[in-house]
């Protein structure tokens, strides 16, 4: 036998979400190897996820993919809503549009799986990765009782030629779906409800007379399809998808043929007429939602995306909560691979991602019934419209929908505040700054670039009434980062006043990267005053961690050191 591979991190499951793991630690300079037994090159995967929200794009802007999707996707920011033939303003997705503030990306990109899969996949080749396609996990082991930290001893197989391959590893990385090999191997219960709600999708090239079928999302309340949904995606395709109701499926008891599913898709378009010029893919799936009990077992094994929960498509939330999921892991996995934090940070994971998923799943059973034309025994009585419940259901919970209102509870990794009125664990605001002498802004968002850096923001106020303290709180910050791991934190400081001024006036202390908030909007959106400054630290996906007055940097201090071995 050949001598076994080592690798920080075996991520097994080549999808978006195993892809955005190995990419980021990539980018930390941690080493992984990723296997996946289907040839993404050849398989026509086509369907899937399409829809990504803001605060997903914000995160995939941070990782530097964006560019590269918004190249290939479809920029949708509005949404038109049928019900007879006749527009309904009153209801619909493009509610979810009215919501989208506070982001410079308020959008949503539609582009399938296929393709997103192919920048991420091309971007991790380019920092050194290299996926072995066509190969599948067999079995692996942990032995807590080796010498190294390489605990973690898997088995792979090529499913072509069965050659086979011993993997040494700090970590396993299950991200292989929702039948999750790793998952099932490590005995981790999958507990949940198999719904009888069956929705059809199907993807290709389509006419119709429907007004504005080109405006990124409409929706069609049907009398016999539940909410049609209509998504324009990327290289002109369209995506239609809608309920199998009762009369259905007692009509096709479950055997739908594509020929039955293209028939009741023109039906389900009415009044608007539709016709088929290509389809690329189409499905009909049954609605499972389920929790893995644990995202981390036996310190060494970790779980993420469709691997430890699955719900419906009905909100478009499948790769957006994977995307979360991959981002938060990946910057605590490599911080802990290469000796920065102690084990309460990575386990942070878990009792963060689980509650979110959890809360997903039971949004999930509600926006599965009402898309499905049914109304919830939970709101029975009360509404007898699910077009209307739905409606309620979406203005209720669109922060959580789009992203950008998703948070976390106080923990090791999130610190109350002692100045400011952001709270820590929810999403830090983005701004625009100046460089100094440009007259050209540039989002806060990309000077803090996820790399697994934390940044330490220093608001550093009119300098004439804050020099100082600014002085003593740089001095302090200064002397502390000494002290913690190396790469760990970067500094960036923005002083409140107009960039032309320049640093003409005052001697300015600063640490790390400067800019100028010229019109103070950088310190309002932290609710920061200008006469009195503040630290802010951001973790590296961008969620607030902790901040304080200037006066008590050490907190900041206390706080940062309290996450290191």
């Amino acid at each position: 036998m050949s001598q076994p591979i080592t690798t920080d991190v075996l991520v097994t499951g080549g999808g978006p979400v195993g892809l955005i793991v190995a990419y980021s630690l990539a980018r930390q300079g941690v080493t992984s190897l990723l296997v996946e037994q289907h040839d993404k090159d050849q398989q026509a995967m086509y369907g899937r996820a399409t829809t990504l929200y803001p605060r997903t794009l914000e995160m995939l802007d941070q990782l530097d993919l964006l560019d590269d999707l918004n190249q290939i996707g479809y920029v949708g920011r509005n949404s038109v809503t049928f019900k007879d033939g006749q527009r309904v303003t009153s209801r619909g997705w493009h509610r979810m549009f009215e919501a989208m503030h506070g982001t410079y990306l308020d959008y949503c990109l539609n582009i399938r799986q296929k393709y997103s899969e192919e920048v991420i996949r091309a971007a991790y080749r380019k920092l050194g990765g290299n996926p072995y396609i066509g190969w599948k996990l067999e079995s692996f082991s942990i032995d807590h009782e080796s010498q190294n930290d390489y605990k973690v001893t898997s088995q792979i197989r090529n499913v072509r030629t069965d050659e086979t391959a011993v993997i040494k590893s700090k970590y396993i990385v299950g991200a292989d779906g929702g039948h999750s090999l790793v998952r099932r191997l490590a005995n981790i219960p999958f507990e949940g409800e198999h719904t009888s709600h069956r929705w059809v999708r199907i993807d290709g090239r389509f006419k119709t007379d429907m007004p504005d079928a080109d405006i990124g999302f409409a929706s069609i309340e049907s009398k016999h399809h539940g909410n049609v949904l209509w998504v324009q995606l990327d290289h002109g395709v369209k995506r239609i998808g809608f309920a199998m109701t009762e009369e259905m499926l007692a009509k096709y008891g479950g055997r739908l043929t594509e020929e039955d599913a293209k028939r009741e898709a023109v039906k389900s378009m009415e009044p608007f007429t539709l016709e088929f010029e290509r389809v690329d893919w189409w499905t009909l799936y049954t609605i499972n939602q389920r929790v893995a009990d644990t995202y981390i077992s036996n310190d060494r094994l970790v779980l993420a995306g469709d691997a430890c929960h699955t719900h419906s498509s009905g909100a478009a939330q499948g790769m957006n909560t994977g995307v979360h999921d991959a981002v938060n892991l990946a910057w605590k996995l490599g911080g802990a691979i290469k000796g920065w934090y102690n084990k309460t940070v990575l386990e942070t994971y878990d009792t963060e991602r689980r509650p979110a998923a959890h809360r997903l799943i039971e949004l999930d059973k509600a926006f599965s019934a009402v898309i499905s034309g049914q109304i919830p025994d939970s709101h029975k009585g009360r509404y007898t419209d699910a077009n209307e419940l739905f409606t309620k259901l979406l203005d209720e919970t669109i922060q959580f929908s789009i992203g950008l209102g998703i948070h976390y509870e106080k923990n090791v990794i999130n610190r109350a505040s002692t100045t400011g009125m952001v709270t820590a664990g929810w999403r830090a605001p983005d701004a625009l700054v100046y460089p100094p002498g440009s007259h050209l802004p540039v989002r806060l968002f990309s000077l803090t670039k996820n790399s697994g850096q934390w940044s330490v923001v220093i608001f550093a106020g009119m300098p004439f009434e804050t020099q100082a303290v600014l002085a003593r709180a740089v001095e302090e910050l200064s002397a502390s980062a000494a002290a913690l791991p190396d790469g760990m934190i970067r500094f960036l400081t923005i002083v409140s006043q107009n960039v032309t001024q320049g640093d003409r006036l005052f001697s300015i202390p600063r640490l790390g990267y400067l800019c100028f908030d010229q019109d103070q909007s950088a310190h309002a959106a932290y609710t920061i005053s200008p006469g009195r400054g503040a630290v802010m630290v951001l973790r590296p996906d961008g969620i607030l961690a902790h901040a304080a007055a200037l006066e008590d940097v050490g907190s900041v201090v206390t706080f940062l050191s309290s996450l290191t071995v």
